[in-house]
Formats: structure tokens, C-alpha cells, sequence
């Protein structure tokens, strides 16, 4: 009966999704940065989309309409309408073909158009323009898991490379969060949220105000949150094996030891029992996550401040969760769990296994001029500091624990030489000191699980060292007549231990009508390694002193159209995605180049939106064309490589996105959101192929069959939430949000797997309240 009640609940959302996408929406210019001045609120929408704005996917000023790039625009209103509870949330919510998946081992991970790894090393995050990554080992860290979002005034999401703006680690998107400021937000207003089943507090307070002369603002805000979490029986674990009675470690030379283990007999495609795994969500070490900020803007001057604490903790599959089967029903071994031997050895496995934990802590200052030399003539300068600290703790065992400083300057100079042309040019540098001793928890040595792998075994300290990024890049736009206009840009950047790095762009838009827009581009993108391999490399000279970048070429093409004042159609085609691929190489340990992935894609977009209606839909898909693996390298990304299929492991072919906002009167207003990933052909094939792995040691392979239950691993995922506000004053906003109601019906519907292993973890059926005033 619940086979059927899901396969009947599938069909009617399907047929919900293409009823509405006939409607839908989706406005390809940045909107939100409009809304700032109130004089254009009046303003037709094709006026708006022909004035000249500053853009996150441009170094030259340009009409949104010409934006050489798919780009997503989250505007105040929207984050305030979806409930979203985290940007993971968020972006899930409202980007085409984004989905993002749990990790065993840290931070969950977030990825676009099939491109998703073990650390989120493929994209930038960026606030007000400045990018926030760690460099040392994890990527995009800080910002993504806080609760509290009021501070920011729009996301801007790049869909596709931004090296060549925005430098190396922009492969395939560039997310920038741009916040309040004193023009942008007046007054006060403070908001406090609460959630229940899976349990989460906020409370923020922010404040605004123009200066007398209007010639800019101050900005300040404060926001606290603390997030308990949901338990394991509203969010709980499945497994696609059985747990076996007892157990071996391969670790161990032979004869084995063979040990009685904890969970009671827990079948494949059941919650698992038996033992107790952290709360879904739950802070860092219990710590209440903060966030602050503070903007001056005056004139040609931006200064602000900017400060997150945050982190959460996960679900560690090691040991018990990864283990050889020495008798037939044994479970498999599908990920590297053997290799850590964290568990008692006195015959049992912990009851406990749920202190596993990330964190971090980020302090940020900034400070930003822009001056117009002459007419048509701007420079753009600017000088930034972050401090970042970041901890790791698996099974109460310190991984990672270190502090990295880095200094940026900026300096772009603008030139409109006439009306058909635009050039931006310019230069950055950034240096990083790293190898400094966390701060904070008991110990203070700066470790690094990867660079202490390369080094002595018993190493306990990270080495200190620095190294430099030395940044030109330029951007030539080409007004050439009123339907086509050219953009050529291309960046430059030198890394200490790596080689030149180069990224190009070319970009060709033609208006054939006032209401028609094809865009037709190509880009190079770049990554270096972590800090810590390139450090560990260069130490050990690890097949050379120099580093191989990462590198994605890609070439794509995208139609928009108004069809009328209220509904806009958008689509993408990228037929040419070819990555040389740096992952986690579980041959040696470490993050290396293993691969050359090559996929191409199609998304569709559509927006409908009037006074009191906004709809936005999208559906995208997504196909592996081929995984060229390195010789003697692994993979746990696709089985094709292996003879196993041709899909990626980790990734949906199809994703389809809408979500609704609707006033019902001056009053009240409802709003929806559906995300649906329709299923993941590749972890099957994945499957299939652990399943053709023998054991020498073992007389029956290590996946003795495909337990019935892993059918569930590779369906569909299905998050349905519901929202209602009532406006019960001019200054007072009440908001109440079902989230993940599909697991009403079955919890396997809400479920979010985790990256290159065959479990997967529900997400909790809870609601949420928020209270907003402004004063």
C-alpha cells in the first residue's frame, strides 16, 4: 500500500509541475538590485531591463537584459517567503539544476550542472563581492548553515565558470550574498523564529539610515541562532546492507578478530537502531551560531565589518557503518571506514557514535573606493582581511584544527570610451599565511589530516608557510548595433606552487526583437589545489614542485523571451562541459587530479508574476558523456570507468523546482515551494558495480546481492513546503511554514543522500514560526 500511495502521489506531481510550467517565470535580469531605488518602482519593465547597472557576471557596467550568463537573482522578499532556514535551503528552493547532498566525513555540499565533489572546492561564495572560501582544505565553509538570512538584501547565483572575474575556485558558479545598507534599508526591524520537530531559535535585529544628505548610510545588524535538530526517528538513517552479528576490520593482519557489534539486526532499507547518531542539523558542539555585521557607505567610500560563527554536526559512517561481512547476510564495504580504528577493541562497537563535528569562525573587514577620474572614467579599489578559523573532530578526535589569514587588493579601472565601447581592466593580489594554531578548543596545535599524511605520521603541527596570487584580468564590451553586442574578458592569475593559470571568455548576444534575447558563450575555468596539498607537495616534491590546476571548459547557449509584461521564458544548452577534474584520490589519500568528466545539460525556466502572484518554475537535465579516469586512480563519482553504466553517482538527471507566492488580500498571503530530484540511475549503477567486488580474504564478495531495499537509494526525492503570513499591521508580520510535508505520508520521500556511499538520511516533517517588526 505505500508502494502505491507513493507511485500515485509521483503521478500527481508530475502532472501539478507541467500544469504550472506552462505558466511560468523567470526574469534573467537582476531585479533586486532595482528594487534598491525607490524613483524606479513606477518604472515599465523594459525600461528597467535597458538601464546600465553594475553586475555580478561583469566587469563593465551593462543592461541586465545583455548579462552574458545565466544568473539567479533571491530577492529580500523571496528569502522572506520560502522560510528557508539555511542557504542550502535557499538555493535549493529557487536556482535551476543546483541540489546539494550530505557528506559522512565534514560540511554537506553544494553543486550545479553535475558538478559536485568531497569538499566544496568547485565554486566561490562571495559577500558584497568579496570572496569568503577557506583555502586551506575545504572551499566555500563559512555562511551556508546559519539560520539567520535578514541581513541580506539579494543573492546573486552565476550559473556556470566566473574564473575569469573572479579568479581561481569559480569553476561552476559564483554565489554572491549582497546585504542591507543604509540606502537600501531604513529603520528598524527585529524577527525571531522558532521551529518544531526539527528545532531551531533566532532572534535578529538590524538598523538603518541614511544620511541627511543621502550621499549614503549606515548599516548594522546582529542575528543568534541555535539549532537542536531533529532526532534519528524524525530524520532517520537507512542503509542499503544488512548489519551483520559479527564483524572483522580488514586493517588487521590476518587471522582476523572478529567482533560483536552493536546495531540489532538492522535490515537493509530500514532506520537504522541500535546506536545513536547526532541530531539532523545540530550545532557544533552545542554552540549557538552569530552572525554581525556593520556598513558605512559615504560618497565613494564602502566600509563594513563582518563576523559568522557557525557549524554543524554530521553523521560519521566509519568503523561500525563500514565494515566486511564475514558471514552471508554481512554488510558491505562501500566506502574507507576500515582504515579508522576509532572503535573499542574490547569486542563491541560504542552505543554512541554522535559526536562528529565541524565548525568555524570568520572575521572579515573591508574597505571599498570608487572614484570617477574623468568622465566615463571610474576606478574601483579596494583592500580586505579575513580571518578564518576551522575545526574538525571525528569521533572526538581532532582531524583538522588551524587558523588561515588572508589580505586582498583590488584595483579595476572603468572606462566607457564612447557609446559602443566599454573596458575594465585591472589587478589583485592576494596573500595568505597559514599554519596558524586554532583557537578555542583544547590542544591550540595547528593540525592537518592531509598535510600530516604527507609528512612524519606523527606529526601533531602543521608548518607555517605563505603564499601569493597574482591576479590582471580585463573585460572588453562591444555595443556593436542595437541586436548584437560582444563581451571578451580573460584573466590571468599566478600561484605560488602552480603554473600560470589563464581564463578566458567570450561571450555573443543578439536582440533580434525587443522582446528576444540569445546569448551564445564559451569560458575557461580555473582551480588550484588546497593550500595544504600544494604545501605537502612542494615539501615532498610529490611528483613536482608545481601543482596542476583544475580546468573546465565550457560553451553554452541561452534564450530568453517576455512573452508579455507578466510572464518570462528562459533556456539553457551546454553542450560542452569538459572538466579535468581534481577529487579525493583514494589510491593515495589525497585530493589529486583523477579524472576528465564530460557532460552536457538543458534547463528550462519560467516566471509568472503581478501584484499579487510570482511563480517561478524550472526543470533541468543533466547527462554524463564520459568519465575518462586517470590510470591507477579511484573514483566514487561514476561507475562508467568500470563498464558500469553513464551516469554520475552523485546527481539527479532531472531536477524539477516551482514555487508560489500568492497575496489572497491586503492581509494574507500563501506561498509553496517542490523540489524534485526524479532519481539517481547512477548510484545504482554504482551499486551494481561494489556488488561485482570480491574480498581475497572472503569466501562470498562484499556485496553478497543488492538488498531489496537499495531500490530506495536511487528514486526520487521529493520536498514539498507550505507557507502562510498574515500582515496583522502595517509593522507587525506573522509567518507560519510546514516544511518537508511529504514525509507525512513516507519519510523515504525526503530523503538526502549522502556523497559516494549508499545511505541516505531523511529530512524531518517540522513546522516553523517567525514574528517580524519594524519600528
Amino acid at each position: 500500500m505505500k508502494n502505491h500511495n507513493k507511485q500515485t502521489l509521483t503521478k500527481a506531481l508530475t502532472m501539478l509541475l507541467l500544469v504550472i510550467l506552462v505558466m511560468l517565470v523567470f526574469s534573467a535580469g537582476s531585479l533586486a538590485q532595482q528594487d534598491a531605488a525607490n524613483d524606479l518602482t513606477s518604472m515599465d519593465i523594459n525600461d528597467l531591463m535597458n538601464i546600465e547597472v553594475a553586475s555580478s557576471a561583469t566587469l563593465t557596467d551593462t543592461k541586465p537584459r545583455l548579462v552574458p550568463s545565466a544568473m539567479t537573482t533571491i530577492s529580500a522578499d523571496q528569502i522572506k517567503a520560502s522560510g528557508a532556514r539555511n542557504l542550502f535551503e535557499l538555493l535549493d528552493i529557487f536556482v535551476p539544476n543546483f541540489q546539494w547532498i550530505r557528506h559522512h566525513y565534514e560540511s554537506d555540499h553544494m553543486g550545479l550542472r553535475g558538478i559536485i565533489n568531497d569538499r566544496d572546492d568547485k565554486y566561490l561564495l562571495l559577500v558584497n563581492g568579496r570572496v569568503m572560501n577557506e583555502r586551506t582544505h575545504f572551499g566555500a565553509l563559512s555562511e551556508k548553515d546559519l539560520v539567520m538570512l535578514r541581513d541580506i538584501h539579494h543573492v546573486d547565483v552565476v550559473r556556470g565558470p566566473g574564473s575569469a572575474l573572479y579568479g581561481p575556485g569559480a569553476v561552476s558558479m559564483v554565489i554572491n550574498i549582497v546585504t542591507f545598507t543604509g540606502e537600501t534599508f531604513q529603520g528598524t526591524e527585529v524577527t525571531g523564529q522558532v521551529g518544531s520537530v526539527y528545532e531551531f531559535y533566532s532572534a535578529e535585529v538590524k538598523h538603518g539610515k541614511k544620511f541627511e544628505d543621502d550621499d549614503g548610510g549606515i548599516f548594522v545588524y546582529a542575528g543568534i541562532g541555535k539549532t537542536v535538530g531533529a532526532d534519528q526517528q524524525a530524520a532517520p538513517q537507512v542503509f542499503a546492507g544488512d548489519f551483520p552479528t559479527y564483524s572483522y576490520y580488514s586493517w588487521m593482519s590476518p587471522p582476523y578478530q572478529f567482533f560483536d557489534i552493536g546495531p540489532d539486526g538492522t535490515q537493509a532499507g530500514e532506520p537504522l537502531s541500535g546506536i545513536t547518531i547526532p541530531r539532523d542539523g545540530a550545532d557544533n558542539r552545542g554552540l549557538p551560531a552569530l552572525k554581525l555585521h556593520g556598513q558605512i557607505t559615504k560618497g565613494d567610500w564602502d566600509i563594513w565589518a563582518r563576523y559568522t560563527r557557525g557549524g554543524k554536526q554530521f553523521t560519521w559512517d566509519g568503523g561500525m557503518l563500514k565494515h566486511h561481512g564475514a558471514t552471508g547476510d554481512g554488510a558491505p564495504s562501500w566506502g574507507w571506514g576500515d582504515w579508522s580504528p576509532i572503535w573499542d577493541y574490547d569486542g563491541h562497537i560504542p552505543e554512541d557514535a554522535s559526536f562528529n563535528t565541524f565548525g568555524y569562525q570568520q572575521y572579515t573587514g573591508f574597505i571599498g573606493n570608487s572614484t570617477e577620474l574623468a568622465k566615463g572614467l571610474e576606478l574601483d579599489t579596494s583592500f580586505s582581511y579575513d580571518r578564518l578559523y576551522f575545526m574538525r573532530l571525528l569521533n572526538d578526535s581532532v582531524i583538522d584544527f588551524f587558523r588561515e589569514d588572508k589580505y586582498y587588493a583590488k584595483s579595476i579601472l572603468k572606462w566607457q570610451v564612447n557609446d559602443k565601447h566599454k573596458i575594465a581592466f585591472g589587478g589583485e593580489l592576494l596573500h595568505g599565511e597559514y599554519g596558524f594554531p586554532g583557537t578555542g578548543f583544547p590542544g591550540g596545535d595547528a593540525v592537518s589530516s592531509r598535510l600530516n599524511s604527507y609528512l612524519d605520521p606523527n606529526l601533531t603541527h602543521m608548518p607555517r608557510w605563505s603564499t601569493n596570487l597574482w591576479s590582471i584580468m580585463g573585460e572588453w564590451q562591444w555595443n556593436i548595433n542595437e541586436q548584437w553586442t560582444t563581451f571578451l574578458g580573460a584573466r590571468v592569475d599566478d600561484h605560488t606552487f602552480t603554473d600560470t593559470m589563464f581564463s578566458p571568455r567570450a561571450a555573443v548576444v543578439y536582440t533580434p526583437t525587443s522582446v528576444d534575447t540569445f546569448k551564445l558563450m564559451w569560458a575557461r575555468s580555473v582551480r588550484s589545489n588546497f593550500e595544504e596539498e600544494m604545501k605537502a607537495q612542494d615539501i615532498n616534491n610529490f611528483n613536482s614542485s608545481v601543482s596542476e590546476p583544475e580546468k573546465l571548459d565550457s560553451a553554452e547557449l541561452r534564450w530568453e523571451r517576455q512573452i508579455n509584461k507578466n510572464l518570462d521564458i528562459a533556456a539553457s544548452g551546454f553542450w560542452y562541459y569538459n572538466l579535468e577534474l581534481l577529487s579525493w584520490d583514494s589510491t593515495t589519500g589525497h585530493t589529486a587530479p583523477i579524472a576528465t568528466q564530460k557532460t552536457w545539460g538543458v534547463e528550462l525556466e519560467a516566471s509568472y508574476h503581478t501584484d499579487k502572484t510570482r511563480i517561478t518554475a524550472s526543470h533541468s537535465y543533466t547527462k554524463l558523456i564520459d568519465f575518462e579516469l586517470e590510470p591507477g586512480k579511484d573514483t566514487y563519482l561514476s561507475s562508467k570507468p568500470f563498464g558500469f553504466g553513464d551516469d554520475l553517482a552523485n546527481w539527479s538527471n532531472h531536477i524539477s523546482k516551482i514555487m508560489v507566492q500568492q497575496k489572497l488580500d491586503d492581509k494574507w498571503s500563501i506561498n509553496g515551494s517542490l523540489r524534485i530530484y526524479w532519481g539517481f540511475p547512477g548510484l545504482q549503477d554504482i551499486g551494481e558495480y561494489w556488488a561485482s567486488e570480491t574480498d581475497p580474504y572472503l569466501p562470498t564478495p562484499d556485496f553478497p546481492s543488492l538488498k531489496p531495499g537499495y531500490d530506495k537509494f536511487s528514486k526520487g526525492s521529493y520536498f514539498l513546503d507550505l507557507g502562510l503570513q498574515y500582515k496583522a499591521s502595517k509593522d507587525l508580520l506573522i509567518g507560519v511554514t510546514g516544511y518537508n510535508l511529504l514525509g507525512i505520508f513516507d519519510k523515504d520521500l525526503n530523503k538526502r543522500n549522502f556523497l559516494g556511499a549508499t545511505d541516505f538520511r531523511s529530512e524531518a516533517v517540522a513546522v516553523g514560526v517567525s514574528v517580524e517588526y519594524k519600528f
